[in-house]
C-alpha cells in the first residue's frame, strides 16, 4: 500500500521546473502518493515550482520563515538562515505540513538538487484523539504492531501501518480514525 506524503521545497529564485521534478522524483523514489507540497511564503509564485505542483495537483502550502524555524529539523543551514531567515526549508515545511494534515515523519531528508532541494515526510496512516482511555485494546489487536505504548495514548509508527482499521473496530473509546484506507 502506498502512503501518503508531504513533499518539503527549498528552492532558489528562477529555478527550473525539470530540475525541481527531476529533484521531487529522486526523493519520492515511488514513495507514495502525494497529499500536499510545502515551502516558504517568499516561493510560493515561484514558476519552476509551480508547474510541478500543478502537475501533481496537490495543495501548495506556504510558511513565513518564522514559522518554519521554529520547526526542529536534523539537517538545519546557516547558509539557508542566512539568505532566507530559517534553518530550514525543505525539512521543516515538510514537517510543518504534515503536521497541519494530522502528523507526521520526515522519510527522506533533504535531497538537494540543482538550485532545488527536497524532503518527505510521511503523514501518519490514523489519528487517535484525546477520547482514548488507554485500554491497551488497539495495542493488541494491531497484526502489524504499529502502535506503541506512550504517556495517554499510544502513537503511531507511520510504516508499520497499513490502515487495516482493526484498531479503530476494537477501540471501546471510538477515539482512533482512520485516515487513509
Amino acid at each position: 500500500m502506498n502512503s501518503s506524503v508531504v513533499v518539503g521545497l527549498g528552492s532558489s529564485l528562477g529555478v527550473r521546473a525539470d530540475a525541481v521534478r527531476t529533484t521531487v522524483d529522486r526523493a519520492l523514489n515511488g514513495r507514495g502518493d502525494v497529499a500536499a507540497f510545502a515551502t516558504v511564503d517568499r516561493r510560493g509564485d515561484e514558476p519552476g515550482l509551480l508547474a510541478v505542483v500543478r502537475e501533481w495537483g496537490a495543495p501548495l502550502h506556504c510558511y513565513p520563515a518564522g514559522e518554519l524555524d521554529a520547526v526542529d529539523v536534523p539537517h538545519p543551514s546557516d547558509s539557508v538562515r542566512g539568505h532566507v531567515g530559517t534553518g530550514s526549508v525543505a525539512e521543516a515545511a515538510a514537517l510543518l505540513a504534515a503536521h497541519e494534515l494530522g502528523g507526521g515523519e520526515l522519510v527522506v531528508p533533504k535531497l538537494r538538487g540543482e538550485h532545488v532541494t527536497v524532503a518527505v515526510a510521511e503523514l501518519v496512516p490514523l489519528t487517535i484523539s484525546t477520547d482514548c482511555t488507554a485500554c491497551g485494546a488497539c495495542l493488541l489487536t494491531c497484526p502489524e504492531h504499529a502502535l506503541r505504548p506512550a504517556p495517554g495514548r499510544p502513537v503511531v509508527v507511520p510504516q508499520r501501518c497499513t490502515s487495516c482499521g482493526e484498531c479503530v473496530e476494537v477501540c471501546p473509546a471510538d477515539a482512533i480514525t482512520l485516515l487513509r484506507g
